[in-house]
């Protein structure tokens, strides 16, 4: 497979795409005037504890509050981590991320101390973000703070080594258990990432030192801060695609600016020379989503229905509790029956769904409801593809097999807001119902309020100033009851175009 990394710098937005086989599968956007909080650190004020929940509200500095689970807090446990950890260190999810999963599955499998035994209110202490706010919520934070270098990740609070699921060679995770071993410090354990495969002691040794020597820098600006200070701030996105999401798969890195190009090649021939020699510079005029055709995607990625080559469709609802995706088979009438056609369908739509889902970035519970087939083997067969297809998707999936009504359930782990709540706002016209008033509505609506004008305040007519699409219908379909309210009110009714208006704005005038 053919795997390219495509970097979008601009003075207020960098957008990053990876690109498999010639399409676009993956999309991140760090915007200049809201940029990720994730691995970002806090010197912050404990407001709330509640016992209830084993769980804290912490004062960051920033709007809202950070979210604090006893589990994240260090001396919580009542014992310590064990030696092989559970860190799935996916390059496709974000360092501190993997990090806060790892010790939090150990956290499960552990008693915990209650809050109130571990936090007070008004406490000040060390914070970093683990999730960005999603939605409502603000974000979650750990006191289990870690710095991600290229080949390991530092744990100042905690004596632990571990190494990425991922690396599955028995020998080489001894080996580089082993070199763990021996270069760890008594200033905090160790988490070995997926990409150590194959590097020598000198490497991870001097990725060690690299870490130790940033956490002596945030100590100091830590002990100098105000409660509400962030002490250390995460790189940019198109420094963490180096750290984080170049593996063995990418061939090529395009970058079309020439400061973030020299930038992520000083960084390259740094911390990581072999990567160094896959950056190329794009000079063109035509920007390099078009090249790529990742806009005409993102487009896509942003409706609600999108269309399958056969002719039939997937719709993608997304609410707050769960994602819909309803499967259909719109014009595809290509098979010699309805349950081939069906089979047929939902097979293409496995991909469409799986594609979706990446580049969307959709998380939660999410429920796919394919074309009703009735052939058990076809059920399986769809199950198969499925289960294939998502094993390109590196973030974490758990898949349920068909239920009775022909529903297909699973979850895929949240790391992010969606595509579309990054790129997209509610509408106002609508109130987020995705539907808007019919004109005839709007209509009726627009007679009550004149009957209500006519009877509030005396006059002898009234101009009604409407788009023209509204007076059209007024007018034409609508004459006859335009004509039964001036009988009704005994007053005339004239009307006046404006095109500034929308649809459904409208101003009754008494004259």
């Amino acid at each position: 497979m053919s795997t390219e990394l495509l970097v979008n710098v601009a003075p207020f937005e960098t957008r990053i795409s990876r690109v498999e086989n010639g399409m676009a599968e993956e999309l991140y956007v760090e915007r200049t005037r809201g940029k990720g909080l994730r691995g970002n650190m806090y010197w912050g004020k404990v407001q709330r504890v509640i016992p209830g929940i084993q769980a804290a509200f912490v004062d960051i500095g920033l709007e809202k509050s950070g979210f604090l689970y006893a589990g994240d807090i260090p001396g919580a446990r009542s014992e310590n981590v064990s030696l092989e950890a559970d860190s799935e260190d996916d390059e496709n999810k974000e360092v501190s991320d993997d990090t806060s999963t790892e010790i939090n599955d150990e956290h499960q499998r552990q008693n915990i101390a209650p809050i109130s035994q571990l936090l007070r209110d008004g406490q000040e202490m060390l914070v970093q973000v683990s999730r960005e706010p999603i939605s409502s919520k603000g974000p979650r934070i750990t006191g289990l703070v870690s710095l991600a270098g290229r080949y390991l990740v530092f744990l100042p609070e905690l004596d632990h080594i571990g190494i990425a699921r991922r690396l599955e060679d028995e020998t080489e995770r001894e080996r580089l258990l082993n070199i763990a071993e021996q270069i760890k410090t008594d200033k905090g354990g160790l988490i070995i990432r997926t990409v150590a495969e194959g590097h020598s002691f000198e490497d991870l040794q001097q990725d060690l030192l690299f870490l130790m020597r940033l956490w002596e820098d945030i100590e100091q600006r830590k002990n100098k801060s105000a409660p509400g200070s962030m002490v250390h701030t995460e790189l940019n996105l198109y420094l963490r695609v180096m750290r984080d999401f170049v593996d063995d798969e990418v061939e090529k890195i395009h970058i079309d600016s020439k400061e973030a190009y020299l930038s992520m090649k000083n960084f390259a021939k740094r911390f990581m020379p072999e990567v160094a020699k896959r950056l190329f510079y794009y000079p063109g005029d035509r920007p390099i989503f078009d090249v790529y055709g990742v806009e005409e995607e993102v487009n896509r990625a942003l409706k609600r229905k999108v269309g399958l080559k056969s002719g039939g469709s997937i719709v993608i609802d997304q609410a707050e509790a769960l994602i819909a995706i309803d499967v259909n088979s719109g014009s595809f009438v290509g098979s010699r029956n309805l349950e081939e056609t069906s089979f047929k369908t939902n097979l293409e739509a496995v991909h469409e769904v799986v594609h979706q889902l990446r580049l969307r970035n959709l998380g939660g519970i999410i429920v796919i409801d394919f074309i009703d087939m009735q052939d058990e083997e076809n059920q399986q067969k769809v199950m198969e593809v499925l289960m294939e297809a998502l094993k390109r998707d590196k973030t974490k999936t758990f898949v349920l097999p068909f239920t009775s009504l022909g529903l297909v359930q699973l979850t895929r782990k949240r790391t992010r807001d969606s595509l579309g709540r990054m790129l997209q706002m509610e509408c106002t016209r609508c109130d987020s119902t995705g539907l808007t008033k019919s004109m005839q509505t709007i209509c009726y609506q627009l007679f009550r309020e004149i009957v209500a004008e006519a009877r509030a305040y005396p006059s002898e007519k009234l101009m009604v100033i409407a788009h023209p699409s509204l007076i059209d219908l007024m007018l034409g379909e609508e004459s006859d009851m335009v004509a039964q309210l001036e009988t009704f009110l005994g007053k005339e009714i004239s009307f006046k175009q404006d095109v500034k208006f929308s649809t459904d704005r409208y101003e009754v005038v008494l004259l």
